[in-house]
């Protein structure tokens, strides 16, 4: 429970508890979207710095294809800007959110950071769809290159297409309910808070 509601529970409780002005109320929003803002910023940077630790840590295979040893380089430079941009994003964000004062320009930075935040979740399983299919290629030409089997690379296909759907389903699931369960709440307060200082703008 944020400050906020924490005030408005007290309300409801005692009539006599002391009432918020708008702008106290306005005060309150704004240090709990920094909170928020800069939640999603440190989580973003530990999800890169976690990816880049990992490619450390994991033994890697030297890639006997050009074609997937270009695409996996290609792949690994997009992600890396790509996470490097939203994190310059969410940052430029926060200290947007942390330094002004002026109601219309918090307003416009939460939905900035609803809509970069929304991006960057469907960015990250897009990337998850990407390594699945790659994968899949990858298994068939290696298949191929090894056997010349048509008929083997068909059940490759077959095999590794019902494989990848399962557990790229799953794990897409699982990226889902993760983003949900973190980002999800967030933003979800994030929301709230812009529906709060709508709601102050129109009184006001």
């Amino acid at each position: 429970m944020d400050e906020l509601d924490q005030f408005k529970k007290q309300w409801k409780e005692n009539e006599n508890f002391m009432k918020l002005n708008q702008s106290e109320i306005k005060a309150i929003l704004h240090k709990s979207s920094t909170s928020i803002v800069k939640w999603i910023f440190i989580i973003c940077c530990l999800e890169l710095l976690l990816g880049i630790s990992l490619s450390f840590i994991l033994p890697s295979e030297k890639e006997e294809f050009l074609a997937f040893e270009l695409l996996n380089w290609t792949y690994e430079i997009i992600s890396y800007i790509a996470i490097f941009y939203f994190i310059y994003i969410f940052f430029k964000l926060l200290k947007k959110i942390k330094n002004t004062n002026n109601t219309k320009s918090l307003m416009e930075a939460i939905l900035a950071v609803r809509k970069n935040a929304d991006h960057y979740i469907k960015f990250n399983l897009w990337c998850i769809n990407y390594v699945i299919i790659i994968s899949l290629l990858h298994n068939i030409v290696a298949e191929f290159y090894e056997s010349h089997s048509w008929s083997m690379v068909l059940f490759i296909l077959i095999l590794g297409s019902i494989l990848s759907f399962t557990f790229g389903y799953v794990f897409i699931k699982l990226a889902k309910g993760y983003y949900h369960l973190i980002y999800g709440k967030l933003l979800k307060k994030l929301n709230h808070n812009y529906e709060e200082l709508t709601r102050l703008e129109e009184e006001s």
